[in-house]
């Protein structure tokens, strides 16, 4: 025990990654000796630090197993904020490729699990805590958001409140491309589903900015956006509560930039919406929307010029096939922008 916490302190890659296999050594004995719980907390530890690169989680049992020990233990009054931290950090940093199946076999809407995750958003709870958990939701889309399952108001509001302020101070503080996954990858699990929509805070609304700077990977929630016909009619009726909000406008503007990813169903709302538009008080804004498709499409043709002119790569194939697309949709937008009627 000595030995592993002034170990714990120590940043080195390779013990890291060795720290980690005790770790889930120690784990799969450590319910025939409850006093091995404390080995394994410093290992976490140890394994997990910010600001290096961390261990190849994959599969997570052995940390939600943890992480499940530590919530039964703060449901009894004691604090477990650090390894807590940790084990969010680890899952939160690691892709849905590493981890796998992993987190499909647990479900984190259960009391348990939820209660914890908003209990480590509070606003009193450590700042590393809660930019941890902000990223560990984008594992969770499939089981908070993208699901006919409804949750209880307190709930919702512990988690949404939570969710807005940290994810603010998160993007204040250090802005790094896994949090930006995260935080479009919950605002759009959020304005995907019927149940939540009408929760999101209207200061968060400015997570929409990230989506550009995501490039090519997007989450699959936003994919999930882009084939939903209700979001176009539900961000119009909010634009008329309040025509002094900018989203509706954002939106469209996305929506062109990433015209190949449209369902066609979406592709023809958007350009029945854009023809409204150009014949409105807003008609202006067509001109923003030309820009930032130009914008789109030069970065394109950016990520096009890195493979051969005669390359048959499927990511090549895939990069002309998405350009041709948005060059098509700039054609459409002019026209509209030149003929609005």
């Amino acid at each position: 025990m000595e030995a592993l916490e002034l170990m714990t302190p120590l940043k080195h890659e390779m013990l890291c990654v060795e720290s980690y296999k005790l770790f889930r050594t120690v784990m799969t004995t450590v319910e025939s000796d409850d006093w091995l719980w404390c080995p394994a907390g410093l290992l976490l530890i140890g394994a997990f630090k910010w600001h290096m690169k961390p261990p190849f989680v994959g599969d997570p049992a052995e940390l939600v197993h943890f992480l499940r020990r530590c919530l039964l233990e703060q449901e009894k009054g004691l604090v477990q904020d650090e390894p807590i931290e940790r084990i969010m950090l680890a899952l939160g940093g690691a892709s849905a490729d590493e981890l796998g199946e992993g987190l499909t076999r647990v479900d984190f809407a259960e009391p348990l699990f939820l209660n914890g995750i908003c209990y480590a958003l509070r606003k009193n709870a450590p700042y590393r805590l809660r930019r941890a958990t902000v990223a560990f939701l984008r594992h969770l889309d499939s089981q908070l958001f993208d699901t006919n399952q409804t949750f209880c108001e307190e709930q919702v509001i512990a988690l949404v409140s939570g969710w807005s302020i940290s994810a603010k101070e998160s993007w204040d503080k250090d802005l790094r491309r896994v949090t930006m996954e995260a935080l479009v990858a919950t605002l759009m699990g959020l304005l995907d589903s019927p149940f939540w929509r009408d929760r999101i805070p209207k200061e968060r609304w400015d997570i929409l900015r990230l989506i550009t700077g995501l490039g090519g990977e997007l989450p699959r929630s936003l994919y999930r956006c882009f084939n939903n016909p209700t979001i176009i009619p539900y961000l119009l009726e909010m634009r008329t509560r309040d025509p002094g909000s900018g989203v509706f406008s954002q939106w469209v503007a996305i929506m062109w930039m990433k015209y190949p990813d449209l369902s066609e169903e979406v592709k023809t709302q958007l350009r029945k919406t854009t023809k409204e538009i150009a014949g409105g008080p807003w008609k202006n804004d067509i001109t923003t929307y030309l820009s930032l498709l130009d914008g789109e499409i030069e970065r394109d043709r950016s990520r096009i010029g890195v493979h051969t002119p005669w390359s048959f790569e499927e990511d090549a194939v895939r990069l002309r096939t998405r350009h041709d697309t948005l060059v098509l949709g700039r054609q459409i937008l002019a026209g509209i922008h030149k003929f609005p009627f």
